[in-house]
Order: structure tokens, then sequence, then C-alpha cells
């Protein structure tokens, strides 16, 4: 006889892995502060420099000026040299599914760059910095030629000046004044490094097997699209469209509290006490939008910050004015889960590079709930569940004579 389940002891595991501590690394730190390799992020926020950053994060130390300068002379160049290959793919399955998600996009040009370059086994520590660095280039050119190619225009040039300003130009189709460009590119400094989140653990996963960086990347991406992680900041802007004003923030509220259904934008998994970063953001947001067309929805998102706070203890998180300034700067949904693989990028490359140096397999053990050890039984014994138990079905088991 079977025996039913049995069940798991409830601290036995953590579900999610919350709290469990799985490695060390020293690209980032979250314990009091968000820290970039010991710097505190409000600093690197403030002053907006994404090279700065990204150089950081990769090779451990902030850039003299010359150093950066050479630097974002390499990303430049890679952000300009996509393989004709790469867009001819891009062009067809834009020609094929003009309305495919831009993540998916990315993911598929990530691959694809991959098999260009025959990603097959990590290399040296120099190669997989070259390896990043193209990166940091090459994934927002893709994303920008997407945009054209989905839109059916021909692929643009890449734009002079930095990362933050080119890619806000080529999103928007003009070039941006120095405050939107700024404030863009604090946005990317935020959202380039956090620790040991879902998708830089998977990509720390995938090349802990020993694959390449190409296949680690592909599978951060595919975990940032999902709402829960990254495409959060999509849905976003969906709760502030679907509340309409202030005057209904309440109501709207209630209903979402009634059906248990989760308010993106606040919480967060680290952060109990509110994240640094929406803080910091909140606050850049606020003054970028004063006076603008887009004022009248910091009015309501200050009234859904308050009710949340009082109603449930949450505070908001990076996703929260992120997708309000995004939206400020005029650029479409569709590309707001994308920026954040942009910035990303940076952190994650820096993490498959910190594993792939000092690797071990990551491979966690589970705590099995199914079945109780059972017999197997041949196929040609085995009855189906209604012929097994009768009395369930109201079925006799008598043959049907003719």
């Amino acid at each position: 006889m079977n025996m039913p389940p049995t069940p798991a002891a409830p601290d036995a595991f953590a579900r999610g892995l919350a709290g469990v501590v799985a490695g060390r690394t020293a690209v980032c730190s979250l314990e009091g502060d968000l820290r970039y390799r010991g710097y505190s992020i409000e600093p690197l926020a403030r002053a907006g420099d994404f090279e700065e950053v990204a150089y950081l994060l990769l090779h451990g130390e902030l850039p003299t000026r010359a150093e950066r300068d050479a630097f974002a002379a390499r990303v430049t160049s890679a952000a300009r040299s996509l393989d004709p290959a790469v867009i001819d793919c891009l062009h067809r399955l834009a020609a094929a599914r003009p309305d495919a998600a831009p993540m998916d996009a990315l993911r598929t040009g990530v691959s694809l760059l991959g098999q260009i370059e025959r990603d097959v086994l990590p290399g040296r520590r120099e190669a997989l910095l070259a390896q990043a660095e193209r990166l940091l280039g090459q994934v927002p050119a893709l994303l920008a030629a997407w945009c054209d190619l989905a839109s059916g225009r021909p692929v643009a040039p890449w734009p002079t000046g930095s990362i933050a300003a080119a890619l806000l130009e080529r999103l928007t189709g003009r070039t941006p004044p120095a405050d939107h460009a700024a404030i863009f590119g604090t946005t990317l400094v935020l959202y380039a490094e956090h620790e040991f989140n879902a998708s830089t653990f998977t990509a720390r996963t995938i090349v802990s097997t020993g694959s390449d960086m190409h296949s680690g990347i592909t599978g951060a991406i595919g975990a940032l699209k999902g709402p829960l992680h990254g495409g959060a900041n999509e849905q976003v802007l969906e709760v502030l469209a679907a509340i309409g004003s202030a005057e209904r923030a309440e109501a709207w509220l209630e209903e979402q509290f009634a059906a248990k259904r989760v308010v993106m934008g606040f919480g967060h998994r680290v952060y109990k006490d509110g994240d640094v970063r929406a803080k910091l953001l909140g606050a850049m947001c606020r003054a970028l939008t004063r006076g603008t067309a887009a004022e009248p929805l910091e009015g309501l998102a200050a009234r859904v910050e308050s009710l949340m706070l009082a109603r449930k203890g949450l505070r908001p998180n990076l996703d929260w004015p992120a997708a309000r300034v995004y939206h400020a700067l005029g650029l479409p949904v569709s590309v707001f889960t994308p920026i954040f693989v942009v910035a990303r990028m940076s952190g994650w490359t820096a993490h498959v590079i910190e594993q792939i140096g000092d690797n071990r397999l990551i491979r966690p053990l589970s705590l099995y709930c199914g079945p109780a050890p059972r017999d197997y039984v041949p196929l040609a014994s085995r009855v189906g569940q209604a012929e097994a138990c009768p009395t369930r079905t109201g079925f006799s088991l008598s043959p049907i004579r003719p």
C-alpha cells in the first residue's frame, strides 16, 4: 500500500534560498550599505558615470582618466562593430515577428555573439575581461538595432558619447539634454550590480559547470526577464496607469490587498528598511520632473508610497522610481527591462570572471517531498486508477460481453 507523501520539516530548508549564504564575492556588498568593490553607491550614483563603474566592477579599482577613456573607447568600438551575421539574424526575426519582446531579441543576440566568437570554454582572465568589455558595448547596440529593425527602419550608426548618452539617443531618436543623459547614467549605475540576485546567481551557476561567458549571460537574461526580477520595472508603469489618479489610489490598493495581489515596485528580499537605490533615484526623479508634464505622476506615486507604508509597511524598491524616470525620458515600456540588461552586463560579467577564477560546481541539495518508496510494476501488469479503485468511479470491473 502506498504511503502518503512525507511532509517536509518546516525549518529544514529555505524557500527560494532566502537567507542562505551560497558563496563569497568581492564584487558587491549589501551589509549596511550597498557598495561596489568597497565604494558606497551614493557618490557613484551621483556621479552617474557608468563607464567608471563598469571599469571598477570588472577591474577592481576606479580608473584614472586615461584608463577610463581607453576603456570607453574599447566599449564604443564594440558597439560600432556588431557582426553583420547578427544583424542579419535579427532582421529576419524582426521580419517574422516584429512584436517579439526586446528581451527575447537580446537573449538571442547574445547567444549568436557567442557562436560567432566561438566561445566554447572559459579563457584566461585577460581574455574574459576583453569579452566582458565587448559585451558592454555590443548589448546596448543590439538593443538599439532591434528597436530599429522591429520598427522597419535600417539600423542607425552608434553615436558618439558615453553609453548612457548614446543609448538614450538611439532609443529616443534625439540628442538628449545633459540632465537627461546624467540621470539615465545614474539609473545604469544603480542597476549595474546587486550581489547574488537571481540572474547573477544563474550566470554563476552556468559557468560553474565549465561553460562559457556567453552561455552564462544568455541564462542571466532569461532570469532577468521574469516579472519578479527585472520585469518588475515594466509593471510599475502599468500599476500607475491602472490607478490613474491620487484620489483613486486608496481604493485601487484595497482591491489589490483583498485579492492578495503583489503591488510591483515595493518590498525587497534583502532591504527591509527601504532600498537605498530607490531613495537616491526617487529624489532625482522628482527634481527631473518638476514643472514638466510628468510631474502629476509624481503626486500619484507619492500617494501610493504613503499608503503602502501605512498599510503594509513596505517601501519602494529601485524599480519604482526607475520606471518613472524612463517614462519621463520618453522611453517606451518595452525597453525598461532591456535597459536593466545593459546596466547589469557589468555586474554579470564581473561575477562570471570571479566564479571562473575560483570555481567549484554549484550543486545544491533538495529536500524530497514526493511519494514514499514503492515497487515497480511491469507495464503489462498495471491497471488504471479507475480499475484499481472501482469505488471511486462507480464502474464495475466486469468485462463487457457481446
